[in-house]
């Protein structure tokens, strides 16, 4: 009789697999709200703000990190970025609220 295999491996790994599409799911830019682009190469060119700028996407200003702040990217800006060598990161609408217009709560 064959010994009984161990499904916990598989599990993890199900588990992580999970994790990361939710986690990509949630952080990658939405058309028509703000998005961090954040380089991870400096001295490379960035076609895909050059893109994202040519497509409608507008700078709103530095981002906290290094990166700007695009308004109203386009749907694909995340994997041009990700191929240009840079993250493109959802912002959520509450942060890009001025402080005194954020709900109190």
């Amino acid at each position: 009789m064959p010994a009984a295999s161990n499904p916990r491996p598989l599990l993890v790994a199900q588990c992580a697999i999970l994790a990361l599409v939710v986690a990509v799911a949630e952080l990658a830019p939405r058309p028509g709200l703000a998005a961090l682009y954040l380089p991870l190469l400096a001295k490379q060119r960035h076609a895909a703000l050059d893109w994202a700028l040519a497509h409608g996407a507008a700078l709103n200003g530095p981002g906290p990190l290094g990166g700007l702040i695009l308004t109203a990217p386009p749907t694909g800006f995340a994997i041009r970025a990700f191929r240009d060598g840079a993250l493109a990161i959802a912002i959520p609408s509450i942060l890009c609220q001025p402080p005194e217009a954020r709900p109190h709560g």
